[in-house]
């Protein structure tokens, strides 16, 4: 049984997990004070958690940094299961490793900082927490390290014919069919996934490239240098996500890079000559694909 798109050799699957300690910690002493003094009957009626670094900061810099990695994965491959793994083209696995060798290297170095100075941040915490401080709440060093994780894992894209199983021919048959079913259906999921992100850049460039009426005068709508800049990183993204080679959608790529061809964005916000042009051939795309 083979699948209607044969992508195990153009694509791979990447699984991305980075987790970072939270800081939080039930404090069953105080839970209990505050259900007793609002008259609660129940006693799971609240629950109070402590921010163990309260008021500082350190934690906020790994949590925007691994915020932005999942970001970059998301943004070059395309989804695959609910668990998270996702569909990476073949073409964009050495780019795509080597950043996120990048990015493990980032996250540790950030991560060793923090534990530079975890030792001065329980001491500080005395202070900020008051009676609610617990030396016992905090980890100890060697502790505090495992809970920071960057994992990545590569894996083939599975074929409906390499499952096999002692069931049966008929059994098996049946279910070889129904994993090619599965796969085919989660390529075009993901297919779909990369057609929605361009129309959704070319209903927003629609959008910002269009005018208001204040008071009788025509006036242009603001916009980000990214609503041009992203448009062509965007481009060039779906180039290579585009696995099944999927014609419209690389006629509705080609199209958004023609309009912007030897276009900026200072020039879109002065030129209304040029932004109207590159208005209406966005206005055509979305009418001609329809996405």
């Amino acid at each position: 049984m083979t699948t209607r798109y044969n992508i195990d050799t153009c694509s791979m699957l990447v699984e991305f997990n980075a987790s970072v300690w939270t800081a939080r910690k039930l404090d069953k002493k105080t839970t209990d004070e505050v259900v007793t003094s609002k008259n609660a009957a129940a006693k799971d009626a609240a629950r109070v958690n402590k921010h163990l670094l309260a008021g500082r900061n350190e934690l906020d810099v790994i949590n925007t940094y691994v915020g932005s990695v999942r970001t970059y994965v998301y943004e070059n491959t395309m989804p695959w299961s609910d668990s998270g793994i996702r569909l990476l083209p073949t073409a964009s696995f050495l780019t795509f490793s080597q950043r996120m060798a990048d990015s493990e290297q980032t996250f540790f170095s950030y991560v060793e900082d923090f534990i530079r100075v975890y030792p001065s941040l329980i001491t500080a915490q005395a202070m900020a927490l008051g009676d609610m401080f617990k030396r016992d709440d905090y980890p100890d060093v060697s502790e505090i390290e495992r809970k920071f994780n960057f994992r990545l894992n590569f894996m083939p894209v599975p074929r409906a014919g390499d499952f096999r199983v002692d069931v049966g021919n008929d059994a098996q048959k049946e279910l070889q069919e129904k994993l090619a079913k599965l796969a085919d259906e989660r390529v075009e999921a993901a297919m779909a996934d990369v057609r929605e992100r361009l129309k959704t850049h070319l209903m927003r460039m629609q959008d910002r490239l269009g005018y208001d009426n204040v008071d009788g005068d025509r006036k242009t709508r603001k916009f980000h240098d990214s609503l041009v800049t992203g448009a062509l990183e965007l481009c060039d993204m779906v180039k290579h996500l585009n696995i099944i080679n999927d014609t419209t959608l690389d006629q509705a790529r080609v199209g958004l890079v023609q309009a912007l061809q030897g276009v900026d964005a200072k020039e879109l916000r002065t030129n209304e000559a040029v932004r109207d042009d590159v208005r209406k051939n966005v206005d055509a795309l979305l009418d001609k694909f329809a996405f």
